[in-house]
């Protein structure tokens, strides 16, 4: 998937777009199913910490700095 851009755009398009068609087929043909989207966790299992909410103290290489977790874009 990423043996250059060409094919790396491919990858992505196709992991979005066949992403938005699993809701858009449900509405259509299964209005009342419930979809569970497991993401890393879901398929690897939990870590052995507390998976912290809120904010959460990292210090590598030195530096260390306090960040919303998990993380809060824009």
């Amino acid at each position: 998937s990423m043996i250059d851009r060409e094919h790396a755009v491919l990858t992505q398009v196709n992991n979005v777009v066949g992403t938005l068609n699993i809701p858009y087929a449900m509405r259509q043909d299964f209005p009342d199913c419930h979809l569970v989207k497991l993401g890393t966790m879901g398929e690897y299992g939990t870590p052995n910490i507390d998976i912290e909410e809120g904010y959460i103290t990292i210090e590598h290489n030195g530096r260390k700095d306090t960040l919303p977790y998990p993380k809060q874009p824009g």
